[in-house]
């Protein structure tokens, strides 16, 4: 039974602990107020996992959570997989009313909209505050493109204010539009988050071929191949005399296949290593090992809208980030002091902006601490939860 605190709950989507970037926002955010004696705890109403888990509940990396579906592990059944999920509807509520006086918060991080008007009548009824969680701009991305999916999306872009009673938002644009939306509505605005200590005590490695390193997810196809071609051109004017490391996470088969394609036709092949599922530990060696990180945000809305998750651990890693001057980039970095920023998303532009910086190692080692001195200053998790628990507090 937990003692007589005030928690403050996750609510939304289900999936703690894996490693993708939602979980680790949500993990970094209730780490920090953690640390300031706040009492966190995540809900999670199913299991995407296929084996069973060994409890209902438990810890990660100190942070509590809980499963109140039937079953803490995803049946192959497709009957069993519904009803499971109904009863991690069932069970939350159950939970949520038999804890409502030790309840402080809600937030909420979920791309459905119709949870957003169900939690905000919720934390009405349990006498709680709810705050989403407002990371992307769904309504721009283009795989989101069924009749349902546009709806969904512009619903929440139409009222996320309206339905919480606080945002708290990764971007600028983010921000201005929840604002807009409801100008009474409180917003902050707290971007991308990385546990630095965590990265601390591993160290870079010698390699043999100097290398220059993308991590990113396969549904990002569009930019995975724009890289190759920057790197095929670095090649071919004789501008990198390296390596492309691409750590690429998902499933999407199709993607797969057209990244392979692509490769094998080429006549770099060889230069170009693809690894997937690896260790942290590794993937964090490796982008300390690295010349230079690639994250490409594309001139869109979506990428003027966002804050990836990798640029935090990038600038852990006191390696240089290379990026396009987008969105949030301009609130943090200046080309060739603390980052290399390269004003337009165009092969042409990346070549010459790397082949700029490719055989200064002095250069790039002096960005490269910058960007951490900056980082950690504005990313570190430790160093964002003083603000968001001040905010939580004038609810």
């Amino acid at each position: 039974m937990l003692p007589q605190k005030k928690y403050t709950l996750h609510v939304g989507f289900s999936g703690f602990p894996d490693t993708s970037a939602s979980v680790q926002r949500v993990l970094l955010t209730f780490k920090g107020l953690q640390l300031l004696n706040e009492h966190p705890l995540v809900i999670n109403k199913i299991s995407h996992y296929p084996f069973k888990n060994k409890n209902f509940v438990g810890r990660y990396e100190g942070v509590p959570f809980i499963y109140t579906s039937i079953l803490n592990f995803k049946p192959t059944n497709f009957a069993k997989r519904n009803l499971n999920k109904v009863s991690g509807y069932f069970g939350e509520i159950k939970f949520l009313f038999k804890k409502r006086n030790q309840i402080k918060t809600l937030v909420l991080y979920s791309t459905y909209f119709a949870e957003y008007p169900y939690y905000f009548i919720l934390s009405k009824l349990l006498g709680s505050k709810l705050l989403i969680q407002h990371v992307e701009m769904f309504s721009s991305m283009s795989y989101r493109s069924s009749t349902f999916t546009k709806l969904n999306d512009q619903l929440i872009e139409k009222n996320i204010s309206k339905l919480c009673h606080g945002v708290i938002a990764i971007s600028d644009v983010l921000k201005n539009d929840a604002i807009a939306i409801s100008s009474k509505t409180p917003v902050i605005k707290i971007p991308a988050m990385c546990d630095f200590d965590s990265m601390a005590h591993l160290n870079k490695t010698q390699v043999p071929i100097p290398y220059l390193m993308y991590c990113g997810s396969i549904g990002y196809i569009e930019v995975v191949e724009f890289i190759i071609d920057v790197f095929e051109q670095l090649c071919a004017q004789n501008l990198y005399n390296g390596n492309l490391l691409m750590v690429i996470s998902g499933q999407h088969t199709t993607n797969w296949e057209i990244l392979y394609t692509k490769i094998n036709g080429l006549a770099v092949k060889s230069n170009i290593k693809i690894k997937s599922n690896i260790p942290r530990e590794e993937l964090i060696t490796d982008y300390k090992s690295a010349d230079m990180l690639l994250i490409p945000l594309r001139q869109t809305i979506q990428d003027a809208a966002r804050f990836p998750h990798k640029i935090g651990e990038y600038t852990a890693s006191k390696r240089p980030i290379v990026t396009t001057n987008v969105g949030e980039i301009k609130n943090y970095f200046t080309d060739g002091v603390s980052a290399i920023v390269v004003n337009e998303y165009s092969v042409p532009a990346y070549v010459a902006k790397i082949g700029e910086y490719a055989l200064s190692n002095e250069k790039l080692n002096a960005m490269g601490n910058k960007g951490f001195e900056i980082g950690l200053a504005n990313f570190d998790y430790k160093n964002q939860a003083k603000a968001l628990q001040q905010f939580i507090h004038q609810l």
